[in-house]
């Protein structure tokens, strides 16, 4: 999984099993996660278009939930180092 640096730390690239959508991660403990959204991906992710045209406000959607499971998964897997 490629990985990039970022200010906080080393993010490792996690794909949301969804849709695809590409983010960088790094998590600081088993606690922390930090998510960077590359370019357009939070145009991309499926799951937020939905709730959108649901008329929830952007803003006001928390999390992905099916990126946060492809993200644990990742974790679960050792592709993403806590650290």
């Amino acid at each position: 999984m490629p990985r990039v640096d970022d200010r906080d730390g080393v993010m490792t690239e996690v794909a949301c099993r969804r849709c695809g959508t590409t983010v960088g991660v790094h998590k600081s403990s088993t606690t922390q996660t930090s998510v960077q959204w590359r370019g357009d991906s939070a145009a991309t992710c499926t799951e937020l278009a939905e709730r959108r045209a649901a008329g929830q406000h952007p803003a006001l959607v928390p999390r992905c939930e099916s990126l946060t499971q492809s993200i644990d998964e990742a974790v679960r897997a050792g592709q993403v180092p806590v650290e």
